[in-house]
């Protein structure tokens, strides 16, 4: 029990070393395009001492004998270890062994203890600024600044309906006696989500004339979307030669709009590419791409789509 005791006090001298941590959370609604988050904390190390502790050792005690009689041959008779113990006079006499049981007993030993040594204060501002680039969609994202000893993080969690896209980001530190104070500028975008997939969902593709034409859902979000082409000359038993695989430019691209629905037209000719007497494999992607780092990527599964058209010509 005592040992038990003393590994719980250890274990809980573990859980409440080390550097503090100081948190805020800040929820966008659209009312307030900025924010100025104050957080401290302290930033410390463990180091360990040793110390002499009671604890529990074990030791063993002879509780009587036993006595073993060796002689004979076969499976039956005991064997002392000495020579072959199917032998007739390999294994003859008798003689005594002891019984052993294990006492615990009281003890003391050195044990390594650890204790938090502080390094110094730390105090960090955070200049929090969001752009919402669509009027259409209610936001509500919850952004959560994390100052633990001098290390800061921002976490994010989206109400789904934005792409929370982080554009810039600087954090400057400096030295004042013995805080150190951070001083960090977060710029982030919210790109509505809605137009975005619209753009990734491309029913068809198809070509005529040198023309080739994506059949996209919503051209509203193309401009946070990347189309890549890839096309492939087959050859007859052996691997085919790539005319083409690269992301295209936004000027590389002409977006057309009807009732009907729309399409995203390219001109292989601009291209230089002109398909003629073989057979092609063309595969087209449209990726959601943004102008930064896209920091709730986990809320969303699928941020690209592809398909492909075997295209034979004479």
């Amino acid at each position: 029990m005592k040992r038990l005791f003393s590994l719980i006090s250890l274990a809980l001298t573990f859980s409440v070393l080390g550097s503090s941590i100081d948190s805020k959370t800040f929820v966008y609604d659209g009312s307030v395009k900025s924010i100025e988050l104050l957080l401290r904390s302290e930033k410390s190390h463990i180091e360990y001492r040793s110390e002499q502790r009671e604890s529990i050792c074990y030791r063993q005690d002879i509780v009587g004998f036993r006595t073993v009689c060796g002689g004979g041959f076969g499976s039956n008779y005991p064997y002392s270890g000495y020579g072959n113990p199917y032998h007739p006079i390999a294994n003859t006499g008798c003689w005594s062994e002891p019984n052993y049981r294990i006492v615990p007993y009281t003890c003391m030993q050195y044990a390594s203890i650890p204790y938090e040594v502080k390094d110094f204060d730390v105090e960090a501002k955070v200049n929090l600024d969001v752009t919402k680039i669509s009027q259409e969609a209610t936001p509500g994202e919850v952004f959560k600044v994390v100052l633990y000893g001098d290390k800061l993080t921002v976490d994010v969690k989206g109400s789904g309906k934005f792409f929370i896209v982080k554009n810039k980001q600087e954090l400057n530190s400096t030295v004042n006696g013995s805080v150190i104070m951070l001083d960090s500028n977060l710029m982030v975008e919210l790109v509505e989500a809605a137009p975005v997939f619209g753009s990734l969902k491309m029913s068809a593709i198809s070509i005529q004339n040198g023309l080739l034409e994506l059949d996209i859902e919503d051209v509203d979000g193309l401009q946070n979307v990347g189309v890549s082409l890839k096309i492939v000359k087959n050859k007859n038993f052996e691997s085919g030669s790539v005319l083409l695989d690269r992301e295209l430019l936004a000027s590389e691209i002409q977006i057309n709009s009807n009732p009907r629905g729309s399409k995203a037209s390219i001109d292989l000719s601009k291209l230089g590419l002109k398909l003629s007497s073989g057979k092609f494999n063309i595969t087209a992607k449209v990726s959601a791409k943004f102008n930064g780092d896209l920091m709730n990527s986990s809320q969303f599964e699928e941020l690209s789509t592809s398909r492909t058209l075997i295209y034979k010509t004479r």
